[in-house]
């Protein structure tokens, strides 16, 4: 697995981006497939469990799995110059089903080098259906629209953002945190990061939240 940009090749395969949108990723992720099928099908299995079976003896493999994505992250050479902001999961704080995966990825990097920054720009004003259960996919202006911008979390920030998330599919979440920030800081670089794209062609949804 390692970091590769998304071109003219992969960028149909994403309905949402644009020309214009800058997103790499680490591996190539097969839905429809079960964890066998690849190295990366089994690190977002693992990664992806869900915040409900904590607790039991399968629960250590989302735990690895965490620590193997920040492994991926910190090979990134000039992270001195990036903040890092997760997409926010479906769940606020308050949900029985809130899962901060994101942030324990960027916080075991930010342990690991001093240099690492990481913001929680972002939060939701109420929890939403997962993308795999809801009736009708929300576009990039809906979920935008349950977006809160913290002024705060922004003093200091640098001057290039990684929007970081484990599953690029649709691209949709990534344009609303993109369209987000950019009303706020509109002369910062904003560029995406991924654990994995879904690689596909066809407009289907996976067994699991792929997180947009």
């Amino acid at each position: 697995m390692r970091l590769t940009m998304i071109d003219e090749l992969t960028r149909n395969q994403h309905h949402h981006l644009a020309d214009d949108d800058c997103c790499y990723f680490f591996g190539e992720y097969t839905a429809r497939q079960g964890y066998g099928f690849s190295e990366t099908n089994n690190l977002i299995h693992n990664f992806k469990k869900g915040i409900d079976r904590k607790g039991r003896a399968e629960y250590q493999y989302k735990e690895s799995a965490i620590r193997r994505a920040a492994q991926l992250i910190n090979t990134i050479s000039n992270t001195d110059v990036l903040s890092f902001v997760p997409i926010p999961p479906s769940k606020c704080p308050a949900d029985p089903l809130y899962d901060n995966r994101l942030v324990d990825v960027l916080r075991i990097c930010q342990q690991n080098k001093a240099d690492f920054d990481f913001r929680e720009l972002i939060t939701q004003r109420l929890s939403m259906v997962a993308s795999h259960a809801a009736d009708n996919r929300p576009n990039p202006e809906q979920i935008a629209q349950n977006y809160i911008f913290n002024h705060a979390a922004a003093n200091g920030i640098r001057n290039s953002i990684v929007i970081f998330d484990d599953v690029l599919t649709a691209g949709s979440h990534f344009k609303a945190m993109k369209t987000t920030i950019r009303q706020h800081l509109p002369n910062n670089v904003i560029i995406g990061v991924f654990i994995a794209r879904t690689e596909r062609e066809a407009e289907w949804i996976d067994d699991f939240d792929m997180g947009d």
